[in-house]
């Protein structure tokens, strides 16, 4: 009964660190209006969104009271304020969090494998068996983190900047 308990635990807090940011980016940004824009950094890449459909990505220049001024392929962008729908700035993900739930898990895999294999091991070599098991913990451990970089390096994600009402 307590292994189920402590699996269902660590089940639970795998889901809570996998799932934190998901949950964080639903809850939006609440300052999406206009003068949050002067707080861009030059050369910040945007996602703009127009009313008309039409999406536009770029590097923020510069914004006024009535215009988005954006640099796509080395050429000038001019925005009107009344023509943009959104804007979102294009954040790279951090892959910090994924390497480590990319590690813990691979510590995990690599241990359970190793006392398996040494739990059906009848002979006096106890030492030899624990130290295989470490390795294999290192083993997933590394596995685990390089796998959750590349997974977490993937894409960006977005921020809202400005919404239009």
């Amino acid at each position: 009964m307590a292994i189920e308990r402590r699996v269902a635990q660590i089940f639970a807090l795998i889901a809570s660190l996998v799932l934190s940011p998901v949950l964080a980016s639903a809850q939006g940004n609440s300052n999406a209006d206009w003068s949050s824009l002067g707080n861009v950094a030059v050369d910040t890449k945007l996602a703009v969104k127009l009313k008309t459909g039409k999406k536009v990505e770029g590097r923020f220049k510069s914004v006024s009271d009535s215009t988005l001024t954006l640099t796509s392929q080395n050429a000038p962008i001019e925005l009107k304020r009344e023509e943009i729908s959104t804007v979102h700035e294009l954040v790279s993900k951090s892959a910090t969090k994924a390497v480590l739930i990319g590690m813990g898990l691979g510590v995990a895999a690599g241990a359970g494998v190793g006392a398996l294999a040494s739990a059906n091991d009848d002979t006096n070599f106890e030492k030899i068996d624990h130290v295989a098991t470490a390795g294999l913990a290192v083993a997933g451990a590394v596995a685990g983190a390089v796998a959750g970089y590349f997974i977490g390096k993937s894409g960006s994600r977005k921020v809202l900047l400005f919404e239009s009402r």
